[in-house]
């Protein structure tokens, strides 16, 4: 990698346990957040009335990724994984793959096709599933966009 190079997002690729061969056309959401309290406004005051604020974290939060995968004919896994997470009785009970989560990582590629960024999730699955909007006159490819949750975020590289 070039010294100070900077990286373009047209570059990179998440791969999913299991699910390493997928067309990918876009990801977004990577976001972690402190949860702070005591931040917003002070909480009392010291000797001479001078105010005191001190934010202190009280936890963290990770937002969904939204992965857009362009489908192809005779492959339905990520459908089915979705399908296979969630419970099909309407008054709850287990689902079928008893809530399996996988690892994920999403990589950013410097010119050189080299690892250039790093983002590693664990505890992932899906939990919202859509499909394309069809239509007669479209020129669009069919995709996929599933929201996935995850339990931890690393950035690596």
């Amino acid at each position: 990698m070039a010294k100070d190079e900077l990286l373009a997002n047209s570059k990179f690729y998440i791969t999913i346990e299991g699910y390493e061969d997928l067309i990918v056309k876009s990801v977004s959401g990577i976001s972690i957040t402190l949860e702070v309290a005591g931040s917003d406004s002070s909480y009392g005051v010291t000797k001479d009335g001078k105010s005191f604020v001190q934010a202190t974290v009280t936890g963290v939060s990770n937002s969904n990724i939204t992965v857009v995968f362009v489908g192809t004919a005779d492959d339905k896994r990520l459908f089915d994984w979705w399908d296979e997470s969630h419970s099909r009785e309407i008054s709850g009970g287990g689902s079928s793959n008893k809530g399996e989560r996988k690892a994920a990582t999403v990589t950013l590629y410097n010119q050189g096709g080299e690892s250039a960024a790093e983002w590693n999730m664990s505890g992932v699955f899906p939990v919202k599933y859509s499909g394309t909007q069809f239509s007669p006159d479209s020129a669009e490819l069919y995709t996929e966009t599933i929201e996935f949750a995850y339990e931890n975020l690393h950035r690596t590289k």
